[in-house]
């Protein structure tokens, strides 16, 4: 499958139109990429501009990037991706609720078309703490190493002041030893 084929079976299954289910960034490696990157549901920001990419206006997306090019892992390389895909959000599409049970199954259905459409796959992070409950999920469907990071939101960033070295260092070692 796709990438472009897995974001048009979600808008078709789930009854939801472009903008409730972004699509992948293009500058992105995604389906030859080494690295997916899996956080929780995609933010006002990616709602707007239809893509989950780190050049969405929004501290995350900015975090992200910033951790990234740290440590030294380009675009080509990495796919972005939640583990709902779809918006959870307010109905002001100002932020997103928190991620439940169900949501995370729901959305965990759709990870293995994902790991299976990328060949290269080498190392999956899962990006805070609804990702990481897609971990035993994701254990049966792929042999890439799965690890686990900080979510860059500027939240998680400021209450935990190491967060931000602690991510650097797990991507820098990531990248050395695949």
């Amino acid at each position: 499958m796709t990438f472009d084929g897995l974001v048009s079976l979600i808008r078709k299954e789930r009854c939801l139109d472009e903008a409730k289910v972004p699509g992948f960034d293009p500058n992105n490696g995604n389906k030859d990429a080494k690295y997916l990157f899996l956080m929780e549901a995609p933010g006002p920001k990616a709602k707007t501009s239809g893509i989950i990419s780190i050049e969405n206006d929004d501290p995350t997306a900015n975090n992200l990037k910033k951790q990234l090019e740290a440590a030294g892992i380009e675009p080509q390389d990495i796919a972005l991706w939640n583990v709902v895909p779809w918006f959870i959000g307010k109905k002001n599409s100002t932020s997103i609720r928190a991620a439940t049970g169900q949501d995370v199954k729901d959305g965990s259905k759709y990870l293995e078309l994902l790991v299976h459409a990328m060949p290269n796959l080498k190392c999956i992070f899962l990006v805070g703490g609804a990702a990481r409950r897609a971990h035993l999920d994701l254990s049966g469907m792929t042999t890439a190493r799965i690890v686990c990071c900080h979510h860059p939101s500027g939240r998680v960033m400021n209450l935990n002041r190491a967060a931000k070295e602690e991510n650097i260092k797990i991507f820098q070692f990531v990248k050395k030893t695949t």
